[in-house]
């Protein structure tokens, strides 16, 4: 039998099987204790027509896994997934046994839970989530402790456990990489939600972009706008177009805004890359494994980050060369 979608007011639509929502920011850490019951509620939330205020947590037909997980160190594996069973709080639950397959923990259901490293522990948490068969898995903070790898294991494997999961995050790639739909608070004030690829690439005011990785940016003045696109005169130097984020007058100051990893940098002058290209000089460059991590100081002074490719022949330090990017791309 279907379970009744879960819905968050400000964060519509519904929650759709198997779709991961990540809260961005301090809230998402208390939203998700108020959807379990274990905290003030922030936001008004329904399991279909059904409101949760007032319901205690047993209740609510939802699985939290809170950091740290909380399991019973002297017990098995299999015992800790077991024993909301035992409580006798979920019709049509699931077996220790098939819980624990789904998460591909059957091999360890017999050690102790407490000698376990963190991603496990965490796996074994899900699976005592998951006997419920709750509507929606409640997460709170799922990543802290991981190893990259670990991460990428758990991003994908929550969109597999068939649920919709709302984790809450106060780390931007964490986020990035696990959700299906992003939502970013600051304050308790919602900045922005949608696809995380797009929040991160049209980031609705600066402290969304800040908050979601980092980012240039660039002070100039409108100068003019046509449909979704900007022209701005950088303070820098020259004109730029970008895209239009909010609702601005010509004229008025603004800023463009810049992913590291967009920039092209060439050791060449500015007119070889084309209209909008920037003069620069090449500060530090930092060896990041895969990238290197370079600080261009530009015309006016201002210093600009890039992320480029290791192998790539770039300016030597001290090197007048040239920064230029897509429109889109700003």
């Amino acid at each position: 039998m279907d379970k009744a979608p879960l819905r968050i007011e400000g964060l519509e639509p519904a929650l759709r099987p198997g779709e991961v929502l990540a809260l961005l920011g301090a809230e998402g850490e208390a939203m998700v204790l108020g959807l379990a019951g274990l905290g003030p509620a922030r936001h008004a939330a329904f399991l279909g027509d059904q409101p949760l205020a007032g319901l205690p947590p047993h209740r609510r037909g939802l699985g939290a896994v809170l950091h740290p997980p909380g399991l019973f160190p002297g017990l098995s594996v299999a015992a800790n997934v077991a024993w909301p069973l035992r409580l006798g709080r979920a019709e049509n639950a699931l077996s220790a046994e098939a819980a624990l397959a789904a998460l591909g923990m059957q091999p360890a259901a017999a050690a102790l839970a407490g000698g376990l490293p963190p991603a496990l522990a965490l796996r074994v948490a899900l699976a005592r989530a998951l006997a419920t068969r709750p509507a929606a898995l409640l997460l709170q903070n799922p990543f802290a402790g991981l190893e990259p790898e670990e991460r990428l294991a758990l991003a994908a494997l929550l969109r597999r456990l068939g649920p919709p999961v709302v984790l809450a995050t106060a780390d931007a790639a964490s986020a990035l990489l696990a959700a299906d739909r992003l939502a970013v608070f600051d304050q308790g004030r919602l900045l922005q939600q949608g696809p995380p690829q797009q929040v991160y690439a049209r980031p609705a005011e600066a402290l969304v972009a800040r908050l979601t990785g980092p980012a240039n940016f660039l002070p100039g003045r409108l100068l003019e706008t046509f449909d979704d696109e900007a022209r701005v005169a950088l303070d820098a130097g020259g004109e730029v177009e970008a895209m239009l984020a909010g609702d601005l007058p010509v004229g008025a100051r603004c800023q463009v805004m810049l992913r590291p990893e967009r920039l092209a940098v060439a050791a060449v002058a500015p007119e070889a890359m084309g209209d909008g290209a920037l003069a620069a000089t090449l500060r530090a460059v930092a060896f990041q494994g895969s990238q290197l991590r370079l600080a261009l100081a530009l015309a006016d002074g201002a210093e600009v980050i890039a992320l480029r490719p290791a192998g790539l022949r770039l300016p030597a330090l001290g090197e007048a060369c040239a920064v230029a990017w897509e429109t889109g791309q700003a």
